[in-house]
């Protein structure tokens, strides 16, 4: 049986925090601002801003965004 899902893993050491999805690895230096935004979601185990980070650093931020705001839209209850 093989995995098809990515699966997202989040390692924390003393020089900062590394992000593992799928094949990519990203490093979020203790020195970079959003270090302390990843250690907060840390701690509240929210996940979400690791997510908006990678897609930020992959070049599509803007359009996951909107996507990620289209659908809170869509859940909402009707006016």
């Amino acid at each position: 049986m093989t995995d098809d899902h990515q699966r997202l893993g989040v390692f924390r050491s003393d020089s900062g925090i590394t992000l593992s999805f799928g094949q990519a690895t990203y490093f979020i230096s203790a020195d970079e601002p959003f270090h302390n935004i990843a250690v907060k979601a840390l701690k509240m185990n929210d996940y979400v801003p690791f997510y908006l980070e990678i897609a930020k650093r992959e070049g599509v931020g803007p359009e996951f965004r909107d996507a990620l705001e289209r659908m809170i839209e869509d859940t909402k209850p009707g006016d």
